[in-house]
């Protein structure tokens, strides 16, 4: 960004799941603010980057989550240059019924689904199919993405399901979808897009959930993932995001977006939902580990709107383990703050994506909040082995007390890839 010296970055932060964005974009020698927005995560990033929400220097304004789409639409329309987040942005994440219409009228191929505002007729829904089918529970309005779906065994259990989804939700406020499940394998494929067009290569990420090895446990939102740039010249999955050009065109879209679908035993490809923003934690996966080049620079053509139609990413896998401490995956509960990350250095940062550290005394402590301390992340040109080979060696040498983290992920991930690449024929 050498012609405009005054440029840098602000990024709009929810709970300061940008840290690692932004020590990046500082890395690179470009001027960075942080701005987190919920109190009781601000203290993410304490010592390391500049925080606040008027930097002294014209920012290009950054998002790095769903929720602020109304504010970056205000800088926008002041013309300020902004990358990611959007209303519209919010709405595709948020609202499911929106999502499945744009998926709709882009020729994008769904699961059925029914959507309720009533217990009762939902039930009888559900009473009306076979004994053994599986239907997955989503919830709707201000509790989708604070409830976590649900997927039944069978018709009875779905039926006890609502009734516990019922104490919860309440009877006034029951908004929700029935879905159809599709058995197979889960895959999410990503875009980047700036203005009329997609940046390729586009990428792919296996991704789980489960807290504990061979997916037992609660679900944590993510444990680990694996992402790989895709080099194919026919790739359904790619072409599905292709499809949606013409729309993310029309409402201006800046930024990731990405579509979660399923894989079925027979190569057919089900959109699930979209993820709009930087994914967690596939993009510190890919940011750390995939892209190569100055992140700075891309984000600011992409501003600019004078993106090119590559982005400069790696061959290979690049691996990403996340690591925690009490109480998570419980978010119920506020994490210790101040504990020691001992062996951790400065260096590692380039492959340790943060969220709950901060610096005191020249010492990364944790700053507090649910327990997500942050992301190792590991690259290989080679395979999905080697990459978890070296995001577990940084595991390995950091001393946290009540340290948690999965030992499995390469070899679900391995199985993932078999399975899709055998469905989809797919040559990885």
């Amino acid at each position: 960004m050498s012609d405009s010296e005054n440029m840098g970055f602000l990024l709009i932060s929810e709970g300061g799941d940008g840290l690692g964005l932004a020590l990046r974009l500082k890395a690179e020698g470009h001027k960075t603010s942080m701005w987190i927005r919920d109190p009781m995560l601000e203290g993410r990033g304490e010592g390391l980057v500049e925080k606040g929400n008027a930097p002294d220097f014209t920012p290009v304004v950054i998002a790095d989550c769903t929720g602020s789409g109304a504010l970056l639409d205000t800088y926008r329309d002041a013309d300020a240059l902004t990358f990611g987040g959007s209303q519209i942005a919010d709405k595709l994440e948020s609202d499911r019924k929106y999502a499945s219409s744009i998926m709709k009228e882009c020729g994008i191929k769904q699961p059925q689904a029914k959507s309720f505002n009533s217990w009762e007729d939902a039930s009888h829904f559900v009473e009306s199919q076979d004994d053994s089918t599986r239907l997955v529970f989503k919830p709707e309005g201000h509790h989708s993405g604070n409830l976590p779906s649900y997927v039944s065994y069978d018709r009875t259990d779905m039926l006890h399901m609502l009734e516990h989804y019922k104490t919860i939700i309440g009877e006034a406020e029951a908004e929700f979808i029935l879905q159809e499940f599709i058995s197979g394998t889960c895959i999410s494929s990503e875009g980047w897009f700036s203005k009329d067009h997609f940046i390729k290569p586009f990428n792919h990420t296996f991704e789980r959930k489960q807290f504990l090895n061979d997916d037992l446990g609660p679900s944590g939102g993510c444990t680990g993932n694996v992402v790989w740039a895709c080099l194919e010249d026919e790739c359904p999955l790619c072409e599905n995001l292709l499809r949606l050009e013409d729309f993310l065109t029309e409402v201006s879209y800046n930024g990731p977006i990405d579509i979660n679908s399923v894989v079925s035993k027979v190569g057919e490809a089900y959109a699930l939902e979209f993820t709009p923003r930087f994914g967690y934690d596939a993009f510190p996966t890919f940011l750390y580990g995939l892209f190569d080049g100055s992140f700075g620079e891309f984000v600011w053509d992409c501003a600019r709107g004078a993106a090119g139609d590559t982005m400069p990413l790696r061959k290979g896998y690049a691996a990403g383990v996340r690591i925690s401490t009490p109480p998570w995956p419980s978010e119920d509960f506020e994490s210790k703050k101040g504990l020691p990350i001992g062996n951790l250095r400065f260096k590692d940062l380039e492959r340790f994506y943060p969220y709950e550290v901060s610096l005191q005394e020249d010492n990364f402590i944790t700053s507090g909040g649910v327990g997500i301390i942050g992301v190792a992340v590991g690259y290989s040109e080679n395979s999905i082995d080697e990459a978890f080979e070296e995001a577990y060696k940084l595991c390995k040498k950091i001393r946290l007390p009540d340290m948690q983290y999965r030992t499995d992920l390469a070899e679900q991930f391995k199985s993932d890839l078999r399975r899709v690449s055998r469905y989809l024929t797919l040559n990885v």
